[in-house]
C-alpha cells in the first residue's frame, strides 16, 4: 500500500499518468471491491491536492519531481519533532536510508549537525544545489554549539574534527552550490567565510577559472566583487592560467589582467602585463611561423598601445615597467609553466638599471619606440614586405628604404625624426629624398599602386613640432594620404619637401642635384626653383642665403651643363640688383652687402669658351657669352662705384 501510495503521487520519471487519473484508477477498483468509505477518503484526499495545487507553486516541476522548496520543508520538519533522531535510527535498512553518520544516543546540536548534513549529501546527489546549499549553511549554524557539548554517554566528542576543518569542508561545500546556481557574488560571500586557508584559496581558483570560462569578465575585473584581501591571488591565479595558456585564446587573459589592474588603478602592472602579451606574441607567432603576419602584428599593436596609454597615467618619473612581472608560480611545482619563459629581445629591453630600483627596467620611451617599428612592420605587410630576415634585426634605415619604396613616406619620417638625431638625421632625410627624386625621374623603377589605393598606408603617425614625434593610435585610424587623392610623384615630393625642409635645410639642394645627376636634361620644377630663391637673405642683395640659395642653384647648374639656366639665373640677380629702389640704395652700399658666385661664373665662362672651340652650339654659346660679358661689365661698374662711396664715407 506504500509503494502504491508513493506511485500515485509521486509518479515515475517518464510517466505520462496525471495525480488525477492515478487517483481515479484508484477510485474504480476500490468501488468493484465495495470500499466505500475508502473511496470516499481517497477523494477527499484529491480535492484537497487540487486545491493545494491552486494556491501554491506547481507540485511538479517539468521533469516530474516534486520542487525543491517543499522537499526542503520536509527534510526540515523531519528533524524538528521530538525523538526525530531515534527515529530515523530505527528505520528499516529496506528503505534505502543511508548510514547518518553517528550510533546512539548524541546532543541535539550534533545530532541536527549529523543529520544536515547527510540531507544535504542527499541533495548533491541527485543534483539539487539549492537545497543542498541550504541544508549546508543550517549545518554551519550547528558546529559551535555542537563542539561546546559532550557526549554524555561516551564523555568524549562526538565529532572527531576541529571546528576549523568542519567549518571550511561545509563552506567549500557552500560555495560549490552557489557556484553551481550562478549566485557568483554568494560563492564570494562563502570564500571570505571560509575560516580554511588552503580550502578558501582552492575555491578562491576555482571561482576565477570558471568566471572566466562562463565569460563573466564583468564581475571578475569590473570591481562587482571587492576582492579584499585576495587581489594578490587573483591576480596570481590569472597570471599563472595566462601563462600556462594559449596566448591566441579567447578571451585574452592578459587583457583581462589588464582591466583587472586598471580598474584598481595600478597603472604600472597594466602596462606590463599587455607589455609582456605583445611580447610573447611576438615570439610565439615567429616560431609558429604564423600565417596571418598582419593579424598578429596589429594585435602586438594594440597591446603596445595600450600599455603606453597606461604609462601616461603614471607620473612621468614612475612611466616604467619590469619586464617581466615577478611571478613565483613559474618555479613552483605544482603549476608548472608548459611554456618557456619569455627573454626579452636585448633591442628592445636593455639592461638598462632604474637609479631607484636597481632593476632592469623598460621605460615609455622604448615600449613607444618599439610601436613605431612595429607599426612599420605592419603596413609593409600589408603591402606584402617581410620588413626582417630570418635572424636578422633591420636597422631604422632598412626599414625606412622599404617604407619609401611602397610610398609609406609618413611612416618613413617618422622613423627618421624618433631614432635618429643631428647630423645622422640629416643624412637619412638626404637619403629618403634622393629615393623620393628618383621615383619622379624614374616611375617605372617603383609600383606605387599599392600605397595610392589604400589610406592605411599613411598617416599612421606624424610629426607635430619640430623635435616631438606624436603617436596617434592603431593603424587602422590613418589619415587621408595626398596620394590617395590622386597628387602624383612630383605633387608628393613638393608636399614632403616644404614639410620637411625645416629640419635641413639643404633638402632642396640634394633634391635638385638628384634630379640633374638623374637626367642631366630634365626641367627642374618651379616650386624647387622657388625654394632656393625663397632662401636669399635680402640683407645681403645678391645671390647669397641660407643652404639652399640662388648661387647653390647657379653652381648646380654650372656643374651638370645647364649654361642656359645658370646664365639666366645670373643675368636675373645682377639686373635685381643693379634695379633697386632709391630707398634700398644705401642698404646696397654697406660693406659685405654684395655677394654673387664668381668663382661659378668664371667657370660658367671657361665652360663656354671651351664649347665654342670645340664647336658645339656656337651660336648658343656666343649669344649666352655675349650676354654675360655685358651683364659683368655693368655689375662691376655699379659694384665700384659703390665701394667708392663707401669709401668716402669712411673717409
Amino acid at each position: 500500500m506504500r509503494d502504491f501510495a508513493s506511485w500515485i503521487i509521486w509518479g515515475h520519471a517518464g510517466d505520462c499518468f496525471t495525480f488525477l487519473s492515478r487517483a481515479t484508477d484508484l477510485a474504480l477498483i476500490l468501488l468493484r471491491h465495495g470500499q466505500y468509505d475508502a473511496v470516499e477518503h481517497l477523494l477527499t484526499i484529491v480535492e484537497a491536492h487540487l486545491q493545494k495545487e491552486k494556491t501554491s507553486h506547481s507540485i511538479q516541476d517539468t521533469e516530474g519531481g516534486w520542487k525543491i522548496n517543499e522537499a526542503v520543508r520536509c527534510f526540515f520538519r523531519a528533524s524538528s519533532g521530538k525523538g526525530s533522531s531515534e527515529a530515523l535510527l530505527n528505520l528499516p535498512q529496506e528503505l534505502g536510508l543511508p548510514d547518518l553518520g553517528f550510533t546512539g544516543s548524541i546532543s541535539a546540536a550534533a545530532w541536527r549537525l549529523h543529520y544536515y548534513q547527510w540531507a544535504m549529501q542527499i541533495f548533491e546527489q541527485y543534483n539539487i544545489s539549492e537545497g543542498a546549499c541550504q541544508f549546508a549553511l543550517a549545518a554551519l549554524e550547528q558546529v559551535e554549539e555542537a563542539f561546546n557539548e559532550k557526549d554524555e554517554f561516551h564523555g568524549q566528542d562526538s565529532i572527531n574534527e576541529s571546528v576549523s576543518t568542519i567549518k571550511g569542508r561545509l563552506w567549500a561545500n557552500v560555495f560549490k552550490f552557489t557556484l553551481d546556481l550562478n549566485l557568483f557574488y554568494d560563492a564570494y560571500c562563502a570564500i571570505i567565510s571560509n575560516p580554511d586557508e588552503e580550502s578558501k584559496y582552492i575555491c578562491l581558483r576555482r571561482l576565477i577559472i570558471v568566471l572566466y570560462e562562463r565569460g563573466a569578465i564583468k564581475i571578475l575585473c569590473g570591481g562587482q566583487l571587492p576582492f579584499i584581501g585576495l587581489t594578490e591571488k587573483v591576480e596570481h591565479e590569472l597570471a599563472r592560467k595566462a601563462d600556462c595558456s594559449d596566448v591566441l585564446a579567447k578571451p585574452n587573459l592578459y587583457k583581462l589582467l589588464y582591466a583587472f589592474e586598471m580598474h584598481r588603478h595600478n597603472w604600472r602592472r597594466a602596462a606590463s602585463y599587455m607589455y609582456l602579451y605583445s611580447v610573447r606574441l611576438r615570439t610565439e607567432t615567429a616560431l609558429k611561423d604564423y600565417q596571418n603576419t598582419s593579424l598578429a602584428l596589429k594585435e602586438i599593436l594594440n597591446g603596445l598601445s595600450a600599455a603606453i596609454n597606461a604609462l601616461h597615467l603614471v607620473h612621468p618619473a614612475y612611466a616604467w615597467i619590469d619586464p617581466l612581472p615577478e611571478r613565483s608560480y613559474l618555479h613552483n611545482e605544482q603549476y608548472p609553466s608548459k611554456k618557456a619563459k619569455i627573454t626579452i629581445d636585448e633591442q628592445t629591453a636593455s639592461n638598462d638599471v632604474h637609479p631607484q630600483t636597481g632593476k632592469s627596467y623598460i621605460d615609455i620611451e622604448k615600449i613607444e619606440n618599439e610601436f613605431v617599428l612595429t607599426s612599420a612592420e605592419y603596413l609593409l605587410s600589408l603591402a606584402n614586405v617581410k620588413s626582417t630576415s630570418s635572424g636578422t634585426q633591420k636597422t631604422p634605415l632598412e626599414v625606412v628604404d622599404l617604407l619609401i619604396q611602397t610610398n609609406l613616406y609618413d611612416m618613413a619620417f617618422t622613423i627618421l625624426l624618433r631614432f635618429l638625431k643631428g647630423s645622422e638625421l640629416k643624412r637619412g632625410l638626404e637619403r629618403v629624398f634622393s629615393a623620393m627624386s628618383l621615383k619622379c625621374c624614374c616611375p617605372h623603377r617603383v609600383d606605387s599602386s599599392w600605397a595610392g589605393d589604400d589610406p592605411r598606408a599613411h598617416g599612421l603617425l606624424l610629426t607635430s613640432l619640430k623635435d616631438e614625434v606624436v603617436v596617434h593610435g592603431s593603424p587602422d585610424m590613418g589619415s587621408t594620404n595626398q596620394q590617395s587623392k590622386g597628387i602624383t610623384q612630383w605633387g608628393t615630393l613638393e608636399l614632403y619637401l616644404e614639410k620637411y625642409k625645416v629640419f635641413h635645410a639643404r633638402l632642396p639642394q640634394v633634391v635638385a642635384e638628384t634630379l640633374l645627376r638623374t637626367d642631366p636634361q630634365i626641367e627642374l620644377p618651379l616650386w624647387l626653383v622657388k625654394m632656393f630663391k625663397e632662401g636669399r637673405r635680402e640683407r645681403t642683395w645678391g645671390m647669397t642665403g641660407q643652404e639652399s640659395n640662388p648661387a647653390l642653384l647657379f653652381q648646380l647648374y654650372v656643374d651638370y651643363g645647364r649654361y642656359r639656366e645658370a646664365t639666366n639665373l645670373l643675368l636675373e640677380y645682377i639686373g635685381l640688383f643693379a634695379s633697386m629702389r632709391p630707398a634700398d640704395i644705401i642698404n646696397r652700399k654697406r660693406p659685405f652687402a654684395v655677394w654673387f658666385p664668381y668663382t661659378a661664373v668664371q667657370r660658367l665662362w671657361c665652360q663656354l669658351e671651351e664649347m665654342i672651340s670645340l664647336g658645339h652650339m656656337v651660336d648658343q654659346c656666343n649669344k649666352l657669352k655675349n650676354l654675360l660679358h655685358g651683364a659683368l661689365l655693368s655689375h662691376l661698374e655699379l659694384v665700384k662705384v659703390d665701394s667708392e662711396d663707401v669709401l668716402s664715407a669712411f673717409s
